[in-house]
């Protein structure tokens, strides 16, 4: 019943949200790999998700032939698997209601509500996070059977989201060096590990054009994608510091609602009581994949959900132990301190913005929950178990509801000076995290790749077969474009890799299939032709976009622009390019 309460929840606040259309360029580099799987050629993206993408096929398998309708469901699937296994596990490792809260904590939880209608393949990084630790726990705890199947469990789990085998294998080896087991049985289960892993690696890279050809691709693409975010692959330092902030938001948004558990569970003698091997077991668990994203990569919110069952745990735990502390001990002023706190917060929502209320709330529950310890007397079952969990879940739900609606989040300093200037800049980044991972973030974007999408189709469809697509930093990814746009050539103007300096690049796309490539020295030459129109998927904001408009006469069609060339030859250069006809 508990299972059909949370997956009721999920379906609740993510099927009104329903993209209708893929999300990302990830999505549409998945929806390719499920017909024809190559990394080089980002079918999916390195390293590639071989397990995954088999159960895009298998869904298809059982008629769901809509590419978008398959990842959808496999996000909503994964996110109630995330939720009942949490449900299992918490209860036996930590006890009591552990599990209950812990799901209750995930289930709305931003970063994990933001996936769970955004990425499927996010989604599944909590889970295959959560069924790997699940499994070593056993093995942590001297089930000697587990220390073989836990390695089993994470390295088929690494088929799916394949950066989780170097993350939690720390927590596996000390898992299987805690089990009374010999080393020879250690031995086996790292050799059927390695086995587990090869069962896909092998398929993945013969795919890919061999070994050699599949490390290149996954080295390259991790080099030009960590440059971006990581300070150690050639991110600037402030490049690396929205890294640590975003990261930080992503990682600890959810913690805001814990104030009120957090202060009725702490006991002067023992802390918050959780013990050192637990706790020892959840920072092994967590901290690698911080330490991951902080130093490798980490760019979108999703990718910090393997951190996200360990935290949500270790906060189910301190809501279980607030709620034993309300059933054993009653305050004198009970009463009038939660009536005040319902008034206090209540006045938040009705008069204050969601901004507000996410700050506040958590400072009224947190005082609350420190004058409930004064003036405690034994009362046990004073106050009723449903009314107990309903003061700490209330919190809960409207912080991270507010978070998630928010649409506002934004923040830029003024400040000259170097720490104050530091602070606002810190701020800015943690608010366009939180940005990140709102309703808006989806509503915008879905929004701007909707219109661009459909402009570009109608533009196409009147001038069949004499349409070329150009992108360069559009609004919408030219992948999507690509996809969308059936039978148009898309140029795209880029660069060799992400990092500053690299070569141009013009590669020309019909669908999924590269139909040519070219980079070299400046201006490199594309030619589309005379009296055809183009397309131009820009950015108003870049620079290309000021060449463009004073090179050729743009006429806007919603988000995208659009030149019908004349019947006469001609070329312009605009940067790095040239455009000839």
């Amino acid at each position: 019943m508990v299972c059909l309460l949370f997956a009721s929840l999920v379906l609740a606040t993510r099927l009104p949200y329903a993209p209708g259309q893929f999300f990302t360029f990830d999505d549409v580099n998945l929806a390719y790999a499920a017909g024809h799987f190559d990394v080089r050629i980002s079918q999916p993206q390195p390293p590639g998700y071989p397990l995954f993408v088999l159960e895009m096929r298998l869904l298809y398998l059982l008629h769901i032939r809509r590419p978008e309708t398959i990842l959808f469901t496999l996000a909503l699937a994964g996110s109630i698997a995330v939720l009942c296994i949490l449900l299992r596990f918490g209860r036996h490792a930590f006890g009591g209601l552990t599990g209950f809260f812990a799901a209750a904590l995930l289930v709305f939880h931003p970063v994990f509500w933001h996936a769970g209608i955004t990425s499927a393949l996010r989604v599944q990084l909590a889970l295959v996070s959560l069924l790997a630790a699940s499994a070593c726990w056993r093995a942590w705890n001297g089930e000697t059977r587990w220390v073989l199947w836990s390695a089993l469990a994470l390295g088929l789990c690494a088929g799916i989201r394949p950066e989780i085998g170097p993350v939690l294998f720390p927590l596996w080896a000390v898992s299987a060096l805690r089990a009374p087991v010999s080393w020879q049985y250690r031995a086996r289960a790292l050799a059927a590990m390695a086995a587990a892993v090869l069962v896909w690696l092998i398929p993945t890279m013969w795919a890919s054009g061999g070994p050699i050809e599949y490390s290149k691709a996954c080295l390259g693409y991790l080099g030009d994608q960590a440059s971006e975010t990581s300070v150690l692959f050639g991110a600037i330092p402030n490049q690396g510091q929205e890294t640590f902030w975003r990261l930080l938001a992503w990682t600890c948004c959810g913690m805001l609602s814990w104030t009120f558990p957090a202060a009725l569970a702490w006991r002067r003698k023992d802390g918050w009581g959780i013990g050192r091997d637990r706790l020892a077991f959840l920072a092994l668990w967590a901290l690698p994949a911080f330490v991951f994203s902080l130093f490798v990569h980490v760019q979108d919110p999703g990718h910090a959900l393997a951190m996200a069952p360990p935290i949500a745990l270790f906060g189910g735990y301190l809501f279980d132990r607030a709620l034993n502390h309300l059933h054993a001990q009653v305050s004198r002023w009970q009463t009038p301190i939660l009536i005040a706190a319902a008034l206090a917060i209540g006045w938040q929502i009705e008069f204050r913005n969601y901004a507000d209320v996410v700050v506040r709330v958590p400072l009224i529950a947190l005082a609350a929950g420190l004058l409930l310890r004064f003036d405690a007397l034994p009362n046990a079952g004073h106050l009723p178990g449903t009314a107990a969990m309903l003061f700490l879940l209330i919190p809960v739900a409207l912080v991270n509801y507010d978070m998630f609606q928010f649409e506002g989040w934004y923040y830029k300093g003024a400040s000259t000076a170097a720490l104050p200037a530091a602070w606002e800049a810190a701020l800015g980044d943690l608010n366009s995290g939180l940005a990140l991972t709102s309703i808006g973030h989806i509503r915008n974007t879905l929004a701007v790749d909707d219109h661009s999408l459909r402009a570009a189709i109608r533009l196409a469809a009147d001038r069949p077969g004499a349409t070329t697509l150009i992108w360069e930093h559009g609004l919408v990814t030219w992948r999507k474009a690509a996809y969308y746009v059936r039978g148009v050539p898309v140029v795209v103007l880029e660069h060799q890799t992400l990092r500053a300096g690299s070569k141009p690049v013009i590669a020309i796309w019909n669908g999924p299939t590269l139909t040519h490539r070219a980079q070299g020295p400046a201006p490199l030459r594309t030619t589309v032709a005379a009296g055809s129109r183009i397309v131009w998927l820009l950015n108003p904001r870049t620079e290309f976009y000021k060449l463009v408009s004073q090179s050729f006469p743009l006429t806007a069609a919603g988000p995208v622009y659009f030149t019908d060339l004349p019947s006469s030859s001609s070329s312009q250069v605009l940067g790095e390019y040239e455009v000839a006809w």
